[in-house]
């Protein structure tokens, strides 16, 4: 499967767009009433959505009595008309995964996180996508069924040598100037900061020996 915008399947659309934001709006339950927050967002390398909480916030006190919640991921920036741009709002359920790997992942995407993610009071979380609603322009709107969102793959050979490549491309790309940040998953993903832009790698890739050859 191509991983790119040009595809027809909702859900590679929709992973794209996720891959695509840092922020995201956070609905969660306050006594039966919607409560909408915003929050730093991030994905794992099965695209499912990655949350640094504190316990002092609302949001967080929420998901502890009801962990269902929605995040609105907003791609209308830019636009016009922001309402003939891509949206995608997840639905799941927000659960506490204080996973090392997930967390340096996290901090990778969002490195102002570092100086208060050791806090006792902020924790990771991830969220098991259940649905997912995608508005991806005038007359494409489509439901997207949570385990069509995740990737199939199993990308664990890859996201453990995450760390590795990144070594690779930085100490590959020093001499130009230019540093380059790999966000992990099986159709790798390229970022250059402070532009932020991303790139498909010509296959998928699940190995960190496979990765290196498309680099």
């Amino acid at each position: 499967m191509s991983e790119t915008r040009s595809s027809h399947d909702p859900a590679v659309f929709g992973r794209l767009l996720a891959r695509g934001c840092t922020r995201a709006a956070l609905a969660t339950s306050l006594n039966g009433a919607p409560y909408g927050s915003l929050v730093l967002f991030a994905v794992d390398v099965d695209a499912s959505p990655l949350l640094l909480l504190s316990d002092l916030a609302q949001h967080t006190r929420n998901i502890a009595f009801d962990p269902r919640v929605s995040l609105l991921l907003d791609a209308t920036e830019g636009r016009p008309d922001p309402l003939t741009g891509s949206r995608l709002t997840l639905l799941g359920r927000a659960l506490l995964h204080e996973d090392p790997r997930c967390r340096e992942r996290f901090l990778a995407h969002h490195p102002s996180s570092a100086g208060y993610a050791s806090f006792p009071d902020f924790h990771l979380y991830r969220v098991v996508v259940e649905r997912g609603h995608l508005v991806a322009g005038f007359g494409r709107i489509d439901w997207i069924n949570g385990d069509d969102f995740l990737f199939a793959l199993d990308a664990g050979p890859l996201a453990d040598a995450e760390i590795d490549i990144l070594q690779h491309m930085n100490e590959d790309q020093r001499q130009h100037g230019s540093i380059f940040q790999l966000l992990q998953r099986p159709r790798s993903l390229l970022r250059r900061r402070p532009a932020l832009r991303s790139f498909n790698l010509p296959a998928q890739c699940t190995s960190n020996a496979h990765a290196l050859r498309e680099l």
